[in-house]
């Protein structure tokens, strides 16, 4: 298994908002914030000296405000690109005055033995 959250969250944290496990959310989380989950990490291809994993993660923005959630959601969408992530999901939902831009990623991550 490829541990690539550290990668994420070094880059995520140069957007300048505070970034958090999405497991540990709670009332008392500071908005705005950027949060993060995992949701596959699994093998796609083992060698003897290689191994491949597709790694699927979520990022979301976490805001009041709809044109801050869309402005860091651009940010993230750079910064992802960056490390080698493709988007293949990105929507907003609001609701009760609380808004996240919801961005689904995908890589394959490579790791040798």
């Amino acid at each position: 298994m490829i541990d690539i959250n550290p990668l994420i969250v070094e880059a995520l944290n140069e957007i300048g908002l505070p970034v958090l496990l999405e497991n540990f959310l709670d009332s008392t989380t500071p908005l705005p914030c950027i949060t993060y989950i995992e949701y596959s990490n699994r093998d796609t291809l083992t060698g003897t000296t290689l191994e491949y994993s597709e790694i699927i993660t979520m990022v979301k923005v976490w805001s009041n405000s709809m044109k801050m959630l869309i402005d860091n959601a651009s940010k993230i969408d750079t910064k992802m690109k960056a490390i080698g992530f493709k988007r293949d999901y990105g929507s907003p939902l609001f609701r009760d005055g609380i808004g996240q831009y919801i961005l689904r990623y995908k890589s394959t991550g490579l790791q040798r033995k």
